[in-house]
């Protein structure tokens, strides 16, 4: 008879454990649902986001094709030799302009 309380006392006391640690399971995976839900809330934030953003951004090809327009553009553009040549007529014309008008009066 002994063996059978001692039995049942064991039995009782493994029975409360599982108990409470069902009830911490369960508080836990409660406290993890909610987590999860403003997780997903998160995510959906940032999907938003991006949704509304990316189709703004320029990619990769779009970038390459305008630096390609860019080099192409400048391969149009005056040489420095040029524009030195350039600068340096502008004023030897004014001055011999201004010498012009000084020999007619």
């Amino acid at each position: 008879m002994r063996d059978v309380k001692s039995a049942v006392g064991r039995l009782e006391t493994t029975t409360s454990r599982l108990e409470s640690t069902t009830s911490r399971l369960e508080a836990t995976t409660s406290k993890l649902e909610e987590r999860m839900a403003r997780v997903e809330v998160g995510i959906a934030e940032i999907k938003a986001m991006l949704a509304a953003t990316l189709p703004h951004l320029a990619t990769k090809a779009e970038v390459a094709e305008l630096r390609v327009e860019m080099v192409a553009g400048f391969a149009d553009k005056p040489s420095k030799t040029y524009m030195w040549g350039i600068l340096a007529v502008l004023p030897t014309a004014y001055a011999c302009g201004l010498a012009g008008l000084a020999v007619l009066k």
